[in-house]
């Protein structure tokens, strides 16, 4: 079995490394995590707040910082080493979920799940996703399998393990501070009698468990007048529960189906299938749940699991792809033990349809992660590390040494954080200078270039326009306008074969 999981794992690596590393994406998010977190092992500047959340005065915890820096220091400021962390670290799920399959039913579920989750494409978009959420597919896995210690074996270390990395999960991504309303139900229908027979140093190290996973958020609040706090009683005040739409949250789920089970491309984009699938999978689940006393407390805990995404509805529609992220490793292990109950039976049955799973996801992987992260995590697809290493090597070509003059179209608008992280430490250290930055650079974000001020002739410029998915159009047509007091396009080098996700370098002269 042990051999087993480890040639499961190799697989996992392997799907997750195909295109590596020039899929990587780094775009504006990746560039102020590497100045942030650079800053922190460099310059011994702590953080108590991490990355900002969509809504104001939100923040994140600094724990994704601290965690990918020390590989940012390790390569020398190369983004594919932290990125390739976060690959390895998602593939180690497969240890995890084995384990959570194997003490929640069985060994061989353990092993079929964990063979689910190392081709689930969904997964390996997470292993792409080189941003903070990421690592909490491992933390949201190991708060439930606390949870399940708890209530299943009966062992107090669990409490302490869920609510520990329940606080780490929060630090990657806030919003995941759901969970502790599904924990509170999950208490209620499981937990009533094992939380009363805590003795009360459990209960303490359980908070103080807790309490340490969250140490930065609680400081941050302490010198920032309570502004976490005061924010969420402001949004829980104004929540817009109203707006709950159930075809909404039923799109969400089906697709976990389709980046899970069976792709939507696999069967001519028919829908109908993957809603008839997903419908008969929760008609079934709930059968074993009031109609058979076998695994009712385990399928109970699974569908609480799975659905658990709703809760994020009392704030409104959750648009993201990753707002539901780590509740698809329950879909995996329901998935992974019906399947396990089909081999018992029809052995060529459940072969056929693990090679039905294992399609639908390897042909999503083929075709889509050479382009890197899906554009349902980020609209400016086509920033890929490969691609902007390509455009930098092209600049410092045609200069032939002279002086170099960039400006770009740069997303989010007029921010060169981006572009100052990359020609500091892929073009200064391969080519020993920098170029000089021209237009406007908005102030108060990491990174530098030198402004350029000089009206002498003897220079190279270049114009850098990223990709424009998500820029309005007028966007584009006034920089194009701008960039003709350099003069005329001399020679232009188009990455990418999407127009909409092109990175476009012009030689001006």
């Amino acid at each position: 079995m042990g051999k087993l999981l480890i040639f499961i794992f190799v697989i996992a690596l392997a799907v997750r490394f195909l295109y590596f590393p020039d899929n990587i994406y780094f775009g504006f998010d990746q560039a102020r995590d590497a100045f942030e977190s650079l800053d922190i092992y460099k310059n011994f500047n702590l953080k108590i707040i991490g990355p900002s959340t969509a809504a104001e005065n939100l923040f994140h915890g600094p724990l994704y910082w601290y965690l990918i820096g020390s590989f940012y220091l390790l390569g020398g400021g190369n983004p594919q080493i932290p990125a390739a962390f976060l690959s390895i670290l998602n593939a180690l799920g497969v240890f995890i979920i084995f384990w959570i399959g194997r003490r929640i039913f069985n060994p061989m579920v353990g092993i079929m799940a964990a063979f689910l989750y190392a081709i689930s494409f969904e997964q390996t978009q997470y292993a792409l996703y080189f941003g903070n959420p990421a690592p909490a597919v491992l933390t949201m896995m190991l708060f439930y399998a606390g949870l399940m210690l708890l209530f299943f074996e009966k062992k107090w270390v669990g409490l302490p393990t869920a609510l520990f990395f329940l606080g780490l999960s929060i630090q990657f991504e806030f919003f995941i501070i759901y969970l502790l309303g599904v924990m509170g139900i999950l208490i209620i229908i499981f937990g009533r009698r094992v939380i009363r027979q805590l003795t009360f140093p459990q209960i303490i190290i359980s908070l103080g468990a807790f309490l340490v996973a969250i140490s930065t958020f609680v400081i941050a609040d302490l010198k920032f007048n309570f502004r976490t706090i005061k924010t969420l009683l402001n949004m829980t005040g104004n929540s817009r529960v109203s707006n709950f739409s159930l075809t909404d949250y039923f799109d969400k789920l089906i697709r976990h189906i389709n980046d899970n089970i069976l792709s939507a491309n696999l069967i001519h984009n028919n829908y109908t299938i993957l809603q008839l699938l997903l419908i008969g999978l929760i008609i079934y689940v709930f059968y074993l749940i009031f109609k058979k006393k076998d695994y009712r407390r385990e399928f109970s805990f699974l569908t609480i699991w799975f659905l658990s995404g709703i809760f994020l509805f009392a704030f409104g529609t959750p648009r993201l792809y990753y707002s539901n992220i780590g509740i698809s490793p329950a879909l995996l292990l329901i998935s992974a033990f019906l399947i396990s109950k089909v081999y018992t039976r029809k052995k060529i049955l459940a072969i056929v349809l693990l090679i039905v799973i294992l399609t639908s996801n390897l042909t999503q992987v083929l075709e889509r992660n050479k382009e890197g992260i899906i554009n349902d995590i980020y609209v400016q697809e086509g920033m890929l590390l490969g691609r902007e290493k390509q455009a930098l090597d092209f600049i410092y070509t045609k200069a032939e040494h002279k002086p170099i003059v960039v400006s770009a179209l740069t997303m989010p608008l007029k921010i060169n954080t981006t572009w100052a992280y990359l020609f500091n430490w892929y073009g200064g250290n391969k080519y020993h200078y920098l170029p000089f930055w021209a237009g406007e650079a908005a102030l108060g974000y990491p990174g530098f270039l030198p402004t350029w001020k000089s009206q002498e002739k003897d220079y190279i410029m270049f114009s850098i326009i990223e990709p424009t998915r998500g820029v309005r159009y007028a966007f584009i047509e006034q920089y194009l306008k701008e960039q003709e007091q350099y003069g005329k396009v001399f020679e232009e080098k188009i990455l990418g074969d999407k127009w909409t996700s092109q990175l476009i370098v012009q030689l001006r002269k």
